[in-house]
């Protein structure tokens, strides 16, 4: 089912707390960047890895290098789009529990008038910025945005106009940060298809 939407995958955070590559850490019998990419494949053209300069060597295929280092997920969708010139879908490696379902909502909110289409949590009142849609018309205004010194996706997304998806099932958007984290979800992830 083709969106005319390019997939990112978003891997070129440092992984500090989790002190190993976490596109690396294994799910089942895939890794969680092979895991991203999987999800990603049924509704988007083509599915890239943004990276940092330290993953090059990792053999992901079709990296799309940030051209910043160390600024946050910002960078990595400001990178993709320059390479690209499309709208983009994008997750995070360290999200596992995303569904399919989860990413379908997003393609029936999509609003291509707004700069993105992205959850949002109503109740706590805040962005869950992955997975999200972004249109190519976003760039300009989030390589301003970038440029004056921002870096915060909540105050980009509370500043312009973007769909709101509410949010579902909260446990979907849980990610990884440290290994003890990492070895919790996938023992309950095990137990649970036993």
């Amino acid at each position: 089912m083709s969106s005319s939407l390019i997939g990112i995958v978003l891997c070129g955070g440092q992984s500090s707390r989790m002190g190993t590559d976490k596109s690396q850490l294994q799910w089942g019998k895939t890794s969680l960047a092979e895991l991203a990419y999987s999800k990603l494949t049924p509704y988007c053209d083509k599915v890239y890895f943004s990276i940092n300069e330290d993953q090059q060597n990792l053999g992901l295929q079709n990296p799309i290098l940030d051209n910043y280092t160390q600024e946050g997920p910002l960078t990595g969708i400001i990178s993709a789009m320059r390479a690209t010139e499309q709208s983009l879908m994008v997750v995070a490696v360290d999200m596992p529990l995303i569904t399919s379902k989860t990413l379908e909502r997003l393609l029936e909110h999509r609003d291509w008038d707004l700069l993105s289409t992205t959850h949002y949590n109503k109740k706590e009142g805040f962005w869950q910025p992955f997975p999200s849609i972004w249109e190519i018309e976003a760039l300009p205004c989030l390589e301003e945005y970038f440029n004056s010194g921002e870096r915060s996706f909540q105050k980009f997304l509370n500043k312009f106009g973007h769909q709101q998806v509410p949010m579902e099932d909260s446990k979907e958007f849980m990610n990884l940060n440290t290994i003890e984290e990492y070895e919790k979800l996938l023992t309950l992830q095990n137990q649970s298809s036993e």
